[in-house]
């Protein structure tokens, strides 16, 4: 019994584990299920962040590009209507419109390859780092011109002249719209509306009157590849009505260069440059040949393609000025007199020669003062002054000397100017410091020193000033080897301190001695520093009907000529100049400058300088000296100011 009943507990147990069975199964696959669930859920929400991450980042690629552009595209109109600016005007045209037009300048901006009419990025070359891009939306872009103002000067109908800095008011509106574009085609769009505002000062084109001394050297007539120009140094303003050229100067036999310290200007768009005897066209500042090289020193560049500058029109103006000081040709003073010379009866009138022999037109020769019987000046009635000495026939000789001249005891500086002709030497001295004038000749007639000096009026107040016209040449005789022609003293200066000069000839003028300033305006070097202060004594050599000569008598090493010189004639056809074909100068040296119809050959010059007096630059120059009216343009000129867009509007019409 007992055994019975272990074995039925036995059995109860066991079946109690084979209930219990399974329960660790389940407990694990729900475990799971949920760790499953769980990771699920945890990738969704990952995947869900990113891709909400990913849109924004995109969206706000694309907005970030479209605003950028649009900052592009806005730039871009400014630029391209800075650029587009007149510079000139005539006021009768009607508005001053951009060139290109504003529409031109909107198809430019809209264009798919030189615009943005298709997606570019606003980072070029950086682009990989900046994949977003953007594009101008063209059929909701525009771009043009509203209004301007002052409206009659706009419209053309004002028959108002424009005064100094009229401004043009220009009002330019836009409506921009840009659509930025990210890496996965995110598109947004942004839209601007605005307006370009920008002002044009007008200004009147203006004429100015130049004195032809403001020049280092001025051609009117010197053709391309014409003939190789003389090397040196040389200052100042230079300019050609057509072209320049230049030689190798070891080729030429020279070691000399070509130093330009000032700007170098002409016409055509092209100089020569002489390698031996071939001529090669360029419009480079250098030219190389094999193993010849040109290679001028521009320090003030070179500027070609310019507009001509124009000579003058009056070639009488200069024997007016011996009787009146004005020179005639609208000259200052009141009752300014006409461009026409002076009648036979005027010069009658008013000059006599040494003797008391008034002039006729009769005389062969001779040196004429407006002075009369009781040895007084001669002053014309509306003026009250006089302005030089009159020369008629051929000079032989001329000389200028820096005197002094002895007064009650006391030394005054003095310019003394001596004339002969055949046996005939009369002289005219000019005490600076007492103010008195006299003439002389070697017959024996001989003035008193008569109060007044002649006077410069062409500012409209009196300025010391002589004006020496000689209606023939003055001319040298080379075969005589002698001192003949124009020329300073064998020793010393030629032109006196406080004394300005100007020898005018109908004819050729040989100059065969040195002719220096008793105070020199600018050293002569390279650096070309003008005196302090500056000298007032001045010299002018001016020829309308024929050459400037540097004749020496014999081969000498140098030659100086302190002065401004001028050859040229409004003559169609006239090709005046100066020149050195006769004995050999090493070295000539000018101070001053030099005008003239044509650049001629220099065959006995070694070197040349030219040191530019650059007391001329403001308006000083020899008494009248020849001017020219140099217009600055044809048109007005236009000062565009700075452009500042201003923004109306913008919105991002992706986020509305």
């Amino acid at each position: 019994m007992i055994e019975d009943n272990y074995m039925t507990n036995n059995n109860g147990r066991n079946s109690g584990s084979k209930r219990n069975r399974g329960v660790a199964l389940i407990t694990a696959l729900l475990l799971l299920s949920l760790f499953t669930v769980m990771t699920l859920s945890m990738v969704i929400a990952t995947t869900s962040d990113t891709l909400i991450d990913g849109y924004y980042r995109n969206a706000r690629g694309s907005f970030y590009a479209a605003d950028s552009g649009m900052n592009v595209a806005r730039q871009y109109l400014v630029n391209q209507i800075f650029a587009s600016l007149p510079t000139t005007y005539t006021p009768s045209s009607g508005v001053p419109q951009l060139s290109p037009s504003a529409a031109t300048i909107l198809t430019n901006l809209e264009n798919s390859s030189t615009g943005f009419g298709g997606y570019k990025s606003t980072l070029g070359s950086q682009a990989a780092s900046w994949p977003e891009t953007f594009t101008i939306d063209s059929a909701k872009t525009t771009f043009g011109l509203a209004s301007c103002s002052p409206t009659p000067l706009c419209s053309g109908t004002s028959t108002t002249a424009i005064t100094a800095a009229t401004p043009y008011i220009y009002h330019y509106p836009y409506h921009l719209t840009v659509d930025g574009q990210s890496r996965s085609g995110e598109v947004n769009v942004v839209e601007e509306w605005g307006q370009i505002d920008f002002t044009i000062n007008m200004n009147p084109s203006t004429s100015t009157t130049t004195s032809f001394a403001a020049y280092g050297t001025l051609f009117d007539q010197y053709a391309l590849c014409s003939a190789p120009f003389v090397a040196g140094t040389m200052s100042g303003k230079f300019f050609s009505n057509q072209s320049w050229n230049f030689g190798d100067s070891s080729a030429l036999g020279s070691s000399t260069k070509y130093i330009f310290t000032g700007e170098v200007g002409a016409h055509d768009s092209q100089v020569g440059y002489f390698h031996g005897n071939s001529c090669t066209p360029s419009s480079a500042t250098s030219d190389t040949n094999g193993s010849s090289t040109i290679n001028p020193t521009f320090s003030g560049g070179l500027a070609l393609g310019k507009g001509t500058i124009p000579l003058p029109t009056d070639s009488y103006n200069q024997e007016k000025a011996v009787l009146d000081g004005l020179g005639g040709c609208g000259a200052a003073g009141s009752g300014a007199p006409s461009c026409t010379p002076p009648t036979s009866t005027q010069l009658a009138t008013a000059l006599k020669n040494a003797a008391g022999a008034a002039w006729s037109t009769s005389t062969s020769s001779g040196v004429f003062l407006p002075y009369n019987g009781s040895n007084t000046l001669t002053l014309d009635g509306t003026t009250g002054h006089f302005g030089g000495v009159y020369v008629q026939g051929n000079v032989d000789q001329m000389t200028l000397t820096a005197s002094t001249v002895s007064v009650s005891g006391a030394t005054h500086k003095a310019q003394l100017i001596t004339i002969k002709q055949g046996s005939t030497t009369t002289s005219i001295t000019l005490d600076l410091d007492g103010g008195t004038t006299q003439i002389s000749d070697n017959l024996g007639h001989i003035s008193p020193a008569m109060p007044g000096l002649p006077d410069d009026m062409t500012s409209g107040s009196p300025v010391e000033g002589c004006m020496v016209y000689v209606t023939g040449n003055i001319s040298s005789n080379p075969s005589a080897n002698a001192p003949t022609g124009l020329s300073g003293p064998s020793s010393g200066a030629a032109i006196q301190d406080n004394s300005g000069v100007t020898i005018t000839s109908g004819g050729t003028i040989s100059v065969t001695g040195n002719i220096t300033y008793s105070t020199e305006p600018v050293t002569l070097t390279t650096a070309d520093t003008p005196t302090t202060p500056p000298p007032t004594n001045v010299l002018g050599i001016f020829t309308t009907g024929g050459n400037i000569q540097f004749q020496p008598p014999t081969d000498v090493s140098t030659l100086e000529i302190d002065a401004s010189m001028a050859t040229f004639s409004t003559t169609s056809g006239s090709s005046y100049g100066i020149t050195a074909t006769w004995n050999n100068i090493g070295t000539l040296n000018i101070v001053g400058g030099r005008v003239q119809n044509k650049a001629l050959n220099g065959s006995s010059l070694g070197a040349r300088n030219i040191y530019f007096d650059q007391r001329f630059l403001n308006g000083f120059a020899p008494p009248w000296f020849p001017t020219t009216t140099i217009t600055s343009t044809t048109t007005n000129t236009a000062s565009p100011q700075p452009i500042t867009p201003t923004r109306f509007s913008w919105v991002n019409t992706s986020a509305q």
